[in-house]
């Protein structure tokens, strides 16, 4: 399956909330997610989406999970290409260590 997230943040009021879909091979939707994020960075809300994403299909059962992402900071810092020190860098992982 592939999941597809993303973050977004309302200039006017810095509200921040991330979303996405799971699709099956034949782009069928599967399951769709959305979350609230208060108050945060767009590269932890895109990070946050790919993590509920993630737990949105590791509970429906799928485990073979392909995920897509529109934020090269978010991809960098899940594939290790960032430095330790990176602002983001406690979000690697969350909540399940290891996941990435």
């Amino acid at each position: 399956v592939c999941l597809n997230s993303d973050g977004s943040v309302l200039p006017s009021s810095g509200h921040v909330a991330a979303g996405g879909l799971i699709r099956d091979h034949l782009g069928r939707c599967l399951a769709a997610f959305a979350i609230n994020l208060g108050t945060c960075s767009i590269t932890q809300a895109e990070l946050r989406g790919a993590v509920e994403g993630l737990q949105v299909a590791w509970d429906a059962g799928l485990r073979r999970v392909l995920v897509q992402l529109d934020s090269q900071c978010a991809v960098q810092l899940l594939q290790g290409e960032t430095s330790d020190d990176h602002p983001c860098m406690t979000i690697r992982g969350f909540p399940y260590p290891g996941w990435f």
